[in-house]
């Protein structure tokens, strides 16, 4: 997959552990996606880029997101879906939501590799644009389900990390002003501001052809304020070690030290607008 630089590159890792994963004894996750997507792929990403701990962290982020995605639909009357930095996950087919309105967005090269595998529907649809580009806004608003009362998720998975603090705190603000009008849930995993430290570290990023950098991240929760639209209020975190315990070996005692806890694990966010 030699046209994939930079941090397109990246959506490989998640893909393949979810493959790996769903052919494990004791999968955390389902899906058989991920390992027909693998399978068709021209590179050897389950050895390259899979080691354990990168395979349990993103397998327990995928069922935390799959937890969230599902709640949002059952307490909402009219959900829409934005996935921003989607590569190629599969989350839509793996929860079955083919009725739900979904959006997928990523830069161009990273879409046109997922136009191999995945085609749009009347309810799903692709925008190939950097989130930074913000005329993906104005293309949600012109999709055919969008409306005056839809609410609204609004997923980063694997993204925002790579990017600079006051570039997102900009794309936050650009959101927040945009959806103003609507109810709005965002899910964003960030990971600590250590690892943004030690990027080249990191069992499966460091091996990517590229090396990118993560560049952005937090310790404590509360440090999230200093970026937050000051309609939008953190009402939820998630931190990795809270799950599957004997699966992270000698690294399970971290989460009783918070110090620990909060360095050396990503975290997912809940945020809403009130």
């Amino acid at each position: 997959m030699s046209e994939l630089k930079g941090i397109p590159e990246s959506m490989l890792i998640p893909i393949a552990v979810k493959a790996k994963e769903t052919l494990s004894d004791m999968p955390i996750i389902n899906d058989p996606l991920s390992v027909k997507i693998i399978k068709e792929i021209d590179n050897p990403v389950l050895d390259t880029y899979v080691d354990w701990l990168t395979q349990l962290g993103i397998s327990i982020r995928t069922e935390i997101l799959d937890e969230i995605v599902i709640n949002f639909i059952k307490d909402s009357n009219h959900p829409f879906i934005i996935n921003i930095g989607c590569g190629l996950d599969t989350r839509l087919s793996r929860l079955k939501l083919n009725k739900i309105p979904w959006i997928d967005i990523d830069v161009p090269e990273s879409i046109n590799l997922r136009r191999r595998f995945f085609n749009e529907t009347y309810f799903y649809k692709m925008i190939n644009k950097s989130m930074f580009d913000y005329t993906w806004i104005d293309d949600v608003k012109r999709n055919v389900h969008f409306k005056e009362d839809s609410e609204i998720l609004i997923i980063f998975e694997g993204v925002l990390m790579y990017f600079e603090k006051v570039e997102v705190e900009a794309l936050y603000k650009e959101i927040a002003q945009s959806f103003d009008k609507h109810h709005l849930v965002i899910a964003s995993e960030f990971c600590s501001k250590f690892m943004t430290k030690h990027t080249n570290n990191h069992p499966s990023v460091s091996k990517l052809s590229s090396k990118p950098l993560f560049k952005f991240g937090y310790n404590n929760v509360a440090e999230l304020k200093d970026i937050l639209p000051g309609s939008w209020k953190v009402v939820k975190e998630y931190n990795y070690f809270d799950r599957y315990s004997h699966r992270w070996r000698y690294l399970k005692w971290f989460k009783y030290i918070v110090y620990l806890k909060n360095r050396f694990n990503n975290k997912i966010v809940i945020i809403k607008n009130t």
